[in-house]
C-alpha cells in the first residue's frame, strides 16, 4: 500500500463541522481519510499509512475517550448533504430499512453472536447491523443504524427506533421500503401511524383472502392470468388487486414475474405489497426495484469503507467507527456532486465511481509529496515509510 501524505480534499468539510474541537477535526480528517483510501481500514492501519496521522494512541482515544457527540455529528453531516441539489433530500426519494452482518472472530467484539446469514446459507460468527438509507434519482446515502443485540430488541424494533429517528430528524421521504423480515403488523402500524406509504415482499406462504376463499398467495399464482407490462426496459408478467392479507389488513397485492431470456433460469416470482392502493403496478415495481439500493450500500461500505474492520472492542467506539464511516460515505457522494463530473457521478449507483477521484488525489499527493522534497534523498523518503513495511 502506498503511503497517503496528505488529508483528501473531500474530507476539508470537517473543519466546519462544530461537533469536533479543533484537534479532534484532525483526528476525524485522518480517520476518515483512512477509511476512504487506506488498504487496512482498522485503527493501526489508518496510523501507519495515513502519514499525517498523530500516533496510533491518539486516534484510539479520539475513537474511545475524547468527548464529542455522535449524534451532533450525524446531524451535522445531513446538514452538509442539503446545501448541494445532487445530494438533497425530497419527498419524492424513499427510506429503505434493511439489515447486514458483518463478519467477526472474537468474542469481546460487540454484540458479536452467532446468525444464520441467509446470503451464506449457514451460520457465522458476526454482528448484525440494521440502517435505514435514503435513495433518490439522483443519489444515495445512509441516514441512521442500530446494531442488533441479541434477548434485547427485536429487529422490528429496532426498525421502528429507525423510523423515529428519520422522522426526528426530518428526513422529507414519503414512502418507506423494506425487505419480508420487516412486514409484520406492528411495523406497518407504526410506519401509518406516521402517514407514510411502504413497499414490502411478502413470503410466498403468506395467506390471502380471494373471492371469499384462504390461501396461500404462491397458490393464488396458479390460478390468476398475468398480463405483460414494461418497465424500464424490462418484460414483467403482472397480476394485481386490493386483498385482505394476513396479519396486513387490505394492501395491494402484486404478483410479478420478470421475463428471463434464459430458459434453464429460475423463475423469479416476487410477491409485493403496499399501502398505495391506487399506485400502477409499475411505479410499485419500480420503487421495490430501488430496495437494491441499500444492497449496494452494504456491498461497497464492507469491500472499500471498512463496514466489518473495526476491532475495536468498545461499544462507544464501534459506534463511532460507523458513524464516522457513514461520514465517509457521504463525504465522498457531497465531493463527487461539487465537482465537474459531478451530475454522472454521484447519481452512480455503485461508491467505486466516487472512489475513483480519491484515490486518484491520493496518488497525485503523494507525487507531489516526493516531487516537493529536493534537499532529502530517496533514502530519506524512504525512511519516512518505513513502518508500511513491516
Amino acid at each position: 500500500m502506498l503511503p497517503i501524505t496528505s488529508f483528501l480534499s473531500c474530507t476539508d468539510p470537517i473543519d466546519e463541522l462544530d461537533t469536533f474541537s479543533y484537534h479532534q477535526k484532525h483526528h476525524a480528517k485522518t480517520y476518515v481519510t483512512g477509511l476512504v483510501a487506506a488498504s487496512n481500514k482498522t485503527v493501526d492501519g489508518i496510523a501507519t499509512h495515513v502519514l499525517p496521522a498523530k500516533s496510533e494512541r491518539a486516534l484510539n482515544k479520539f475513537l474511545t475517550e475524547y468527548d464529542w457527540d455522535e449524534d451532533r455529528l450525524n446531524r451535522e453531516r445531513l446538514e452538509l448533504l442539503q446545501t448541494n441539489n445532487e445530494t438533497r433530500w425530497s419527498s419524492e426519494g424513499v427510506v429503505i430499512i434493511d439489515d447486514t452482518f458483518t463478519h467477526k472472530t472474537g468474542e469481546n467484539i460487540p454484540n458479536a453472536g452467532k446468525f444464520y446469514d441467509h446470503s451464506t446459507r449457514g451460520h457465522i460468527w458476526g454482528q448484525n447491523l440494521s440502517y435505514a438509507i435514503y435513495a433518490d434519482k439522483k443519489t444515495t446515502y445512509p441516514l441512521c443504524f442500530r446494531l442488533y443485540e441479541k434477548h434485547s430488541k427485536t429487529r422490528v424494533q429496532l426498525a421502528k427506533e429507525l423510523v423515529d429517528e428519520c422522522i426526528e430528524i426530518g428526513v422529507p421521504a414519503d414512502t418507506y421500503l423494506f425487505d419480508i423480515p420487516y412486514c409484520s403488523g406492528e411495523f406497518i402500524d407504526h410506519l401509518e401511524g406516521y402517514d407514510k406509504e411502504w413497499v414490502s415482499a411478502i413470503k410466498s406462504d403468506r395467506n390471502v383472502v380471494y373471492a371469499s376463499e384462504r390461501m396461500r398467495v404462491d397458490a393464488l399464482a396458479e390460478r390468476i392470468d398475468t398480463q405483460p407490462r414494461t418497465v424500464d426496459s424490462e418484460i414483467y408478467h403482472i397480476w394485481t388487486k386490493k386483498l385482505q392479507v394476513s396479519k396486513l389488513g387490505k394492501v395491494k397485492v402484486l404478483i410479478t414475474e420478470k421475463e428471463s431470456s434464459d430458459e434453464d433460469g429460475e423463475r423469479s416470482i416476487k410477491y409485493i405489497v403496499s399501502n398505495k392502493i391506487d399506485a400502477p403496478a409499475s411505479h410499485l415495481i419500480a420503487l421495490y426495484a430501488m430496495r437494491w439500493r441499500i444492497e449496494t450500500f452494504f456491498r461497497d461500505t464492507k469491500q472499500d469503507l471498512g463496514l466489518g474492520d473495526c476491532e475495536l472492542r468498545s461499544h462507544a467506539g464501534a459506534s463511532r467507527h460507523w458513524h464516522l464511516l457513514m461520514l465517509a460515505y457521504s463525504l465522498l457522494k457531497l465531493g463527487v456532486a461539487q465537482s465537474a463530473l459531478g451530475t454522472v457521478l454521484s447519481r452512480a449507483t455503485s461508491l467505486r465511481a466516487d472512489l475513483k477521484l480519491s484515490f486518484r488525489e491520493a496518488i497525485q499527493n503523494l507525487l507531489s509529496w516526493a516531487l516537493s522534497s529536493p534537499s532529502r534523498s530517496i533514502d530519506d523518503l524512504m525512511h519516512e515509510v518505513d513502518d508500511l513495511f513491516i
